[in-house]
């Protein structure tokens, strides 16, 4: 079955991320049309057109939605239009690829939920760590054993501008992937740097999960280097993912037994490419999408599997201090 797609929004994760993945998979499915690209800059819209491969540009996506019939949309706008124009995706009933966060609020994504849920349109959140080949891998390893602790350290350099939260959410995603579960409880603390900006601020966490292990999360936008790096632990066992960021490009993952190293996997060794679009899981995640839309299945990483990131998030955001499981 063919797909038209259209992307919605052109800024910087659509240009990186979104159209190189579209413009592959189409190369890769003959039957795949890229129909359309929209964003309220046109001069911008024009230019990733003409970029990738779009036949047509709109600066209205709902002008664009009537128009053009899509029958997949991947949307790349900023979080805080993200719910209600993916809530007007789902009540046209096409199928919506939704870029992290897909909503900024616990009562955002349960708007987005109900609209899935109502309307039964295929849908999936766009948490690119998910499909990065070593986290898959790690969760593969760790599904044989009882995980006791875990911990997180995601830095980056220089982000003093704009709301980090919206960041951040893929470390607590990452642990709620790699585990497999929920975070039952969590404490919050926050190293405030007001020299640097309104809100710049370090974010620790230290939290239980549901299956009784605890975490430790380390997230600092003002760091001295990019960098996403999960340890494991278990009983005789640790596991050591450094991810495809700064110094760690393109990833390892580790595995030691009894002080004796297990596995050592470099990501060009496993993924067979040092390319970003596939280590860090972007062609991944709109692969999978695609396939789902064409098979008219719906893909596991609904908007559902989404929402405690989301809570979690906004704990941050608002600068609570604890956080308990309803």
């Amino acid at each position: 079955m063919g797909i038209r797609v259209a992307i919605i929004g052109c800024g910087y994760i659509a240009s990186a991320c979104h159209g190189p993945a579209c413009v592959r998979y189409a190369a890769s499915h003959p039957d795949v049309e890229l129909v359309a690209c929209c964003d309220v800059d046109g001069e911008r819209a024009e230019r990733f057109r003409q970029e990738f491969g779009f036949a047509r540009a709109y600066t209205d996506y709902l002008e664009m939605m009537w128009a053009e019939r899509p029958g997949a949309v991947c949307l790349c706008v900023p979080p805080p239009l993200a719910a209600e124009m993916g809530v007007r995706v789902l009540e046209l009933g096409v199928p919506l690829l939704a870029e992290k966060p897909p909503a900024m609020t616990a009562a955002e994504m349960d708007r987005l939920i109900e609209a899935a849920r109502t309307t039964g349109t295929i849908h999936q959140v766009a948490f690119n760590r998910r499909f990065a080949p070593l986290l898959i891998r790690l969760r593969e390893l760790l599904q044989e054993h009882t995980v006791r602790h875990v911990d997180h350290t995601f830095t980056r350099v220089g982000r003093s501008r704009g709301d980090f939260a919206t960041t951040a959410i893929h470390a607590v995603d990452s642990l709620r992937y790699l585990l497999g579960c929920d975070f039952e409880s969590a404490r919050f603390g926050y190293h405030e740097y007001p020299s640097l900006g309104k809100g710049v601020a370090d974010y620790i966490i230290d939290c239980t999960f549901s299956s009784g292990a605890t975490g430790h999360l380390t997230v600092s936008p003002v760091a001295g280097t990019d960098a996403e790096r999960i340890a494991v632990y278990a009983a005789e066992h640790t596991f050591v993912a450094s991810l495809n960021w700064g110094v760690d490009a393109p990833g390892r993952l580790q595995h030691w037994h009894e002080g004796r190293p297990v596995l050592d996997l470099d990501a060009v060794q496993h993924c067979g490419t040092a390319e970003d679009l596939v280590v860090s899981g972007f062609y991944g995640e709109d692969e999978a999408f695609f396939d789902a839309v064409q098979a008219g299945r719906q893909p596991a990483h609904d908007f559902a599997s989404a929402r405690q990131s989301v809570e979690i998030m906004e704990c941050l955001r608002e600068r609570r201090r604890e956080y308990t499981r309803a």
